[in-house]
């Protein structure tokens, strides 16, 4: 009984972690399609709808733990919402809240579905890591986003600084007829700071805060430098456009290197073992036809 009660536990684990995981992708890459297709450049919509459905259930939790969350804890969830662009319909008290909420739901689901309390225990504590890691999931890729598209707008930046024109008119020109992407909304982020009042100082680091990338961090650095040295910041922008670019062959190289070791997994675990039921299999029949 106890092992029958062990092996429904894993499978329901395995199943519950599956479905919240493909829901979870599905959520998130037909909400970025949908902001693409409706070219949107508001962010309130930004959060799934399956969240924002949580957000209305958990709403007395968060409202407890609203004055309770520690500040370190706080700014490492808000910092993760900024990077994966839903701060701002998703506070970090309401993140938490549904963080804590949803094992609840769950578990209690399956006290009573199933009647035992360690497939109540076992599926719990695998939802309970769902919300961090869909949240450090999104906002991995976000910083890949970035990553990738960043030496194609330095070096638009860097044709635009070129031909005359100041940092404003080079960040208006290099995203007027790009697509809509993270680090474009970030770049016109900054130019809204820049007609709002604030310095090019405050706008650049701004942008590095936001986007939490080493790459962006560094480049708003070199900026910064050159705006108050005096330097050129075409020179500036070219010479982190060239270094972006050799990050992005260095990696690319990586994940060459990488893909036959990622590839003995299934090789082991899926081809082989077919490949040998292939080639014993007449050699165990003809053995069974010549026994007596």
């Amino acid at each position: 009984m106890v092992r029958a009660d062990w092996l429904i536990a894993a499978s329901m684990t395995v199943a519950v972690f599956a479905g919240a995981w493909l829901l979870a992708r599905s959520v998130t890459s037909v909400a970025a399609r949908w902001r693409v297709a409706q070219n949107e450049t508001s962010l309130e919509n930004s959060v799934p709808w399956l969240w924002r459905v949580m957000v209305v259930l958990s709403a007395p939790l968060a409202l407890w733990l609203g004055p309770r969350l520690s500040l370190s804890l706080r700014e490492r969830i808000q910092r993760e919402l900024r990077v994966a662009e839903m701060d701002d319909g998703l506070l970090p008290h309401q993140f938490l809240a549904i963080a804590l909420s949803l094992p609840i739901l769950v578990g209690l689901g399956a006290l009573i579905s199933m009647g035992t309390i360690t497939v109540a225990l076992l599926a719990a504590s695998i939802v309970a890591l769902l919300p961090w890691w869909w949240l450090k999931e999104a906002a991995a890729r976000q910083r890949l986003e970035v990553l990738r598209e960043l030496p194609m707008y330095l070096d638009m930046l860097t044709l635009s600084l070129e031909a005359g024109g100041a940092l404003s008119v080079a960040l208006k020109i290099s995203t007027e007829r790009a697509p809509d992407t993270l680090l474009k909304r970030a770049f016109m982020r900054v130019q809204g700071d820049l007609r709002a009042g604030r310095s090019r100082v405050e706008a650049l680091k701004a942008l590095a805060e936001r986007l939490d990338s080493p790459a962006v961090t560094a480049l708003v650095a070199a900026l910064i430098q050159a705006d108050s040295s005096g330097g050129s910041l075409a020179d500036v922008l070219r010479a982190q456009s060239e270094q972006r670019l050799d990050e992005r062959f260095a990696r690319a190289e990586k994940a060459a290197m990488e893909a036959p070791v990622k590839m003995l997994g299934p090789l082991v675990l899926c081809i082989f073992p077919c490949t040998f039921i292939v080639l014993a299999a007449p050699i165990v029949l003809r053995f069974i036809d010549l026994s007596p």
